[in-house]
């Protein structure tokens, strides 16, 4: 998809939001260069100290800008071995060093005013430069403060929002400075001019602060946006699948937010489903910030919802066995009893079966409880048992026989069609696949019941099958 974007100086070329920021940085450089020539020339020529304080401050912004150039264009950079999290970073750092500037600029305008009102008076020479520089300035800061600000938003920039920061208080500290020359024009307070230089001094001493610890706070990953935590930890506790959020990690490293969630997930869902619950939590959390990477980390946990048979098929998974036929009953003295097959490779010792299989009854009584008797047969794999013996056979003769038994087995079998014969030449085993027609008000438990003896009556006169397969449709 491809995004048309306003003519302006400012988003003139590549959409792509490093592409912007770098934009935004040029032009920003060229403004600075205008307004420390400016400021410094009505400066020198009306002895203004405001307009001195604002010229040596435009002149810190120099330093500022090209620190912030440096930093958006390094940031930009792909990761690498040495920074595998990227070189976000140096844009916390470009925003350290912005502070850092304007605090020192900051105290010599303090210092340089308390001089001056501590001694003799200068006289402030205020005419339509002094007014026109500050007017311009403050316009033009503003706009570029603007365009910072919606440029470091978009871009997640630190380094951007420093800057937007800055260019703020240079057009609030241009406005103290213009009532303070009207003061001097046309009040008669001399003073007024320093008076005004202490308390851009203080207010730019006071932003700046703000602006150094934001930086520290970058650094140090710390991660002030409580609200974030708690949103995102309630998005995740809320999708299907997850448990609970044991823990959640935030921290920022230039335009990306790395996001680090730890969450419990059944045991026994399978692992396309893991996978699912997974994507889905990536994609909520992408969904709020979509400058966020995001790692999962899930822990399978026995939840209040799994059954007693999800939780034999997992004790069994731990030592490679497969269970079945598993029933639970009641005992007549109240008690419930847990019984199942298992089976074991052919040639297994029985001792060597019997202590596997304690072991797997000592597991089940610590998660199950409630089961007072355990009762397992042991068994061979199935699937070596030998098979009959094919013989020739005339299949369509067959399958009439076939279809005949498996409707007189049951009343409710309507009919016996889709029949099936596959001949494996490897071990001459036979299958059958067939679909029987059942009525459709039947309960599933019925149905299953009517298929099962199906399949005994068709093993009884049919030997020759060694695997059957029934499949049930409602008689339309």
């Amino acid at each position: 998809m491809t995004s048309v974007i306003p003519s302006d100086p400012l988003h003139s070329h590549s959409p792509h939001p490093s592409a912007k920021k770098t934009q935004v940085a040029w032009v920003s450089l060229v403004v600075t260069v205008v307004l420390v020539v400016a400021k410094l020339s009505v400066g020198l020529m009306t002895g203004s100290l405001a307009l001195l304080s604002l010229a040596a401050e435009s002149g810190i912004d120099l330093a500022a800008v090209l620190i912030t150039l440096l930093a958006v264009r390094v940031s930009s950079i792909p990761p690498d071995e040495d920074h595998p999290y990227g070189h976000g970073k140096f844009e916390s750092l470009s925003a350290l060093a912005q502070g850092l500037l304007l605090l020192v600029a900051t105290g010599w305008i303090g210092l340089s005013a308390i001089h001056r009102l501590s001694g003799t008076p200068r006289v402030v020479e205020v005419n339509f430069w002094s007014f026109g520089v500050l007017v311009f300035s403050m316009a033009l800061d503003f706009w570029r403060a603007k365009k910072l600000k919606n440029a470091g938003h978009e871009g997640h920039s630190a380094a951007l929002e420093a800057s937007s920061l800055h260019f703020f208080t240079d057009s609030v500290s241009a406005l103290i400075a213009v009532i303070a020359l009207l003061m001097v024009r046309f009040g008669g307070v001399p003073a007024a001019d320093d008076w005004a230089a202490i308390i851009v001094a203080a207010f730019v001493a006071y932003l700046s602060i703000r602006l150094i610890t934001r930086a520290v706070d970058g650094l140090t990953d710390r991660y002030t946006k409580t609200g974030d935590y708690d949103r995102l930890k309630t998005l995740v506790e809320h999708l299907h699948g997850v448990e609970s959020v044991t823990r959640m990690r935030m921290r920022t490293a230039g335009p990306t937010l790395f996001v680090e969630v730890s969450i419990l997930l059944s045991r026994v869902l399978p692992f396309a489903a893991v996978q699912r619950i997974i994507a889905d939590v990536e994609r909520s959390i992408s969904s709020e910030f979509p400058n966020a990477e995001v790692t999962v980390h899930w822990r399978p946990v026995r939840t209040a919802s799994e059954m007693p048979f999800d939780t034999l098929k997992m004790i069994a998974a731990e030592y490679g066995l497969m269970p079945h036929n598993v029933e639970l009953s009641r005992m007549h003295d109240g008690e419930t009893a847990l019984d199942y097959h298992v089976e074991f490779r052919p040639g297994t010792p029985l001792k060597d079966a019997e202590t596997r299989a304690r072991e797997m009854e000592e597991r089940i009584r610590q998660e199950l409880p409630n089961v007072s008797s355990i009762f397992v047969h042991l068994e061979e794999e199935r699937s070596d048992r030998a098979k009959p013996h094919v013989e020739e056979i005339d299949r369509a003769t067959l399958l009439i026989n076939i279809a005949a038994c498996a409707k007189a087995t049951n009343p409710s079998v309507q009919d016996a069609r889709d029949l099936h014969l596959f001949r494996d030449e490897r071990d001459e085993s036979l299958k059958l696949v067939l679909t029987l027609d059942l009525p459709s008000n039947l309960l599933l438990h019925d149905a299953h019941e009517i298929m099962t003896n199906v399949e005994a009556n068709l093993r009884k006169q049919f030997p020759e099958l060694t695997r059957i397969l029934i499949q049930a449709e409602p008689q339309k």
